[in-house]
């Protein structure tokens, strides 16, 4: 496993220093100081930077660009700039066509739900195993993380780097599940750890494997009433707090399973009908592919106590449609100067690698 240079003064910790420096200039000079501004939670949202210290080689180069052009919630915000003299608020002459559509979530999660339809998947045996490789990132695991002296952070565990697993068809058999230490997957022969993944009982509220899976509704309508957990002739609440549950039923089903052609084109129709999605060009995901980003503000895979102060993003291949994972962004700035989050950093992503059926743990699709 590679070791990470570390700098002498990470970048973090620069603006820790000029933080606090104008403070005390500011404290000197006026008794009121001026109005923190770091808190603009506008409709817009910010670039995503990339994180503040380095991640392993693994992980792709980061999330990065600026935002070059904005437009109003239920349509495309464009982030990453393509010409050399793009910035800020500059719109590039280089940028092709595709990247100023102007299409609503509806019409992208159509179009997604109509390329699922055309996946083709094989009859699956119940002593199959679903093999799944992900790439994990969360900015509480990254090793070149600095805490400015005298702030505290909690310490909990969160996945990070690149994970192999077979999961039973019908949870009755035994599993497998792969770590890799250096984030080589199966691309190499690097080191990991072994686990065995016990055999599974049914979900109440998600689906652990494939057979409960088959299980969800095909049909939108019927999707839509189980994102929403909607009993027969019960109507949605309009609460903005269950829109982001059901978002976020979305988010973890797409992350975590294996869908049958059928049930993951009604997931995206249903998905379709939460209100407050707005569409994202230039996403990326935790292994550095792009694509366009079906956002919702508020939800996040990851557990935070700053949830208003972040959004997710569903990332799919633009050329193939196919789900490429998810990511959770910073949109607000930092509070404190034990923050070490900017407004634009990445909070936590995941990549979908791979995923497929196959006879035994081990093999490979």
């Amino acid at each position: 496993m590679s070791t990470i240079p570390e700098k002498d003064l990470p970048p973090g910790r620069h603006r820790v220093l000029r933080e606090h420096l104008m403070r005390e200039i500011t404290n000197e000079t006026s008794d009121t100081g001026e109005t923190d501004k770091a808190h603009d939670t506008s409709e817009t949202p910010p670039p995503v930077r990339p994180p503040l210290w380095r991640r392993p080689a693994f992980v792709a180069p980061a999330l990065a660009g600026a935002l070059s052009v904005a437009v109003v919630l239920g349509v495309t915000v464009t982030r990453d700039a393509t010409g050399p003299s793009a910035g800020p608020g500059i719109a590039s002459s280089d940028r092709t066509p595709d990247t100023m559509n102007r299409q609503s979530p509806a019409e992208v999660l159509e179009r997604i739900a109509r390329a699922a339809e055309k996946e083709r998947l094989p009859r699956v045996r119940d002593n199959q195993f679903v093999y799944s490789e992900v790439e994990n990132y969360h900015w509480k695991m990254n090793p070149g993380l600095r805490i400015p002296d005298g702030c505290l952070m909690t310490q909990e565990g969160h996945p990070y780097g690149v994970e192999q697993s077979w999961k039973s068809v019908d949870g009755q058999s035994e599993g497998l599940r792969r770590e890799h230490a250096d984030g080589k997957g199966s691309g190499g022969d690097g080191d990991y750890v072994e686990n065995t993944i016990a055999r599974q009982l049914p979900g109440k509220t998600m689906p652990e494997y494939f057979r409960q899976v088959e299980e969800l509704p095909t049909d939108p309508e019927g999707m839509y009433r189980w994102l929403y957990g909607l009993e027969p002739g019960e109507r949605a609440s309009g609460k903005r707090s269950d829109d982001v549950k059901a978002y976020e039923k979305v988010a973890t089903l797409l992350t975590g399973q294996l869908l049958p052609p059928k049930t993951a084109a009604a997931l995206y129709r249903a998905a379709a009908r939460i209100p407050g999605l707005f569409v994202v060009d230039g996403a990326r995901d935790a292994a550095g592919r792009q694509g366009v980003a079906v956002a919702m503000k508020g939800a996040s895979l990851s557990w935070t106590p700053d949830r208003v102060g972040a959004r997710s993003e569903l990332i799919f291949d633009e050329k193939t449609d196919k789900f490429l994972g998810e990511s959770t962004v910073r949109i607000t700035g930092p509070k404190n100067e034990c923050d070490v989050l900017d407004k634009g950093d990445l909070v936590e992503s995941v990549a979908v690698v791979d995923r497929g059926i196959v006879d035994e743990t081990g093999r490979l699709p």
